[in-house]
């Protein structure tokens, strides 16, 4: 099903700002938003310069803030203003997880709309991986052990004397895109743990099987549209999993989430159950494939009005071919999505030879950690109450 910007859009272009500190997140955001009908003018800095070589940016102005600092929100809100006048701006969004934050932080002062945006307090719980683990097992879902250790060198104690026990996944509590995360599965595999750059440090439980995920569009705890996924360098699957969508429901609706998220899990070989294993309350990087087969998750998050009377929307199969000399060498055998996401690999060549050549570098852009004292797990309760 394809969603259009509906009453907002009036059936015309919306001139959008887009606030970006990465560059890969946001560059997917920007083409999604693009596709939904929006006109991207980008607000940022550090690596999110590197979008100003895609056709699709309309404008780039450089904060010149990293969007963590204690009057970083005082400066991008006076760029904000100006360029909404300069550039007759009718929607803001985020595109990462520190605009996401820093716009859920200010949404009250902003001179426009912006798409659903979690609060601050659920940014934050669902945000940092130990505090996530920690209130979905409270909430009922399934999620691995989960241990947090101030320092590696704590890990390694727990290790040597048997308190902690391998097989594990070892990963930073506020990085995404994989960033930090490595699997220590046996003996032989524990000299990766000398590269481990953070602290704290979490372990899980490793679980041997396939690394999946849901993507889910949310209001006030109620999900309005998801898609379960797996993909490869040769695939992208849409496929039906009622076990991984009940367990993320559990955390939606405790949290009473607003908003954007994706759920990564692993679908355990030996079980076939689902096990959360991190939450991101914000745009996710795959959330341009589900739109090559009718799924827009940023229409969604802008098209309020009309999500109010509608079901949850989702698809339950569908597949992408995202080889390129297989489609190719037969292109008979090409699907419309196939061609679709040929066709957004190489609309933007500037923009895709720098992700090819990893030009600029999103690994230092991150929320910077903020203690969540155990009393926020049960801050949802108070919410509802």
């Amino acid at each position: 099903m394809r969603l259009k910007l509906g009453k907002f859009a009036r059936g015309r272009p919306v001139n959008g700002l887009m606030l970006a500190f990465a560059f890969s997140l946001p560059y997917h955001v920007l083409r999604t938003a693009t596709a939904a009908g929006v006109t991207v003018h980008v607000l940022g800095s550090g690596p999110s310069k590197g979008l100003r070589a895609s056709r699709y940016c309309a404008s780039y102005r450089n904060s010149g803030v990293d969007g963590n600092g204690p009057q970083d929100a005082e400066r991008v809100l006076a760029d904000i203003s100006a360029l909404v006048r300069r550039h007759r701006i009718e929607l803001i969004f985020p595109s990462d997880d520190v605009s996401t934050r820093l716009l859920a932080a200010i949404r009250s002062r902003l001179p426009v709309r912006t798409t659903l945006l979690p609060d601050v307090a659920t940014f934050d719980l669902l945000n940092n991986k130990d505090s996530f683990c920690r209130f979905a097992r409270d909430q009922g879902a399934r999620v691995p052990e989960t241990r947090l250790y101030a320092t590696l060198s704590d890990l390694k104690r727990d290790l040597r004397s048997g308190a902690l026990s391998l097989p594990l996944t070892v990963k930073p509590t506020n990085r995404s895109g994989g960033v930090g995360v490595m699997h220590i599965r046996d003996r032989d595999e524990l000299a990766q743990l000398e590269s481990v750059f953070y602290a704290p440090v979490l372990a899980q439980r490793f679980i041997a099987g396939k690394t999946i995920g849901l993507s889910v569009m949310c209001r006030d705890g109620r999900i309005l549209m998801h898609a379960a996924q797996w993909y490869d360098h040769r695939r992208f699957t849409l496929f039906d999993s009622p076990d991984l969508l009940a367990n993320a429901e559990r955390v939606v609706s405790a949290a009473r989430l607003d908003g954007p998220a994706h759920f990564d899990a692993i679908l355990e070989d030996a079980t076939g159950l689902a096990h959360l294993v991190e939450c991101n309350p914000r745009f996710w990087f795959s959330m341009y494939m589900p739109g090559f087969v009718g799924l827009n998750f940023f229409a969604a998050a802008c098209d309020q009005e009309a999500q109010e009377s509608l079901p949850p929307i989702t698809l339950t199969s569908a597949d992408i071919n995202r080889n390129a000399r297989v489609l190719l060498a037969r292109p008979w055998r090409g699907k419309a999505p196939d061609w679709r996401y040929l066709a957004y690999q190489h609309s933007d060549p500037a923009a895709f030879l720098l992700q090819r050549a990893k030009a600029f570098d999103d690994r230092d852009v991150a929320v910077e950690l903020r203690g969540v004292a155990p009393e926020a797990i049960d801050f949802a309760a108070s919410r509802v109450a």
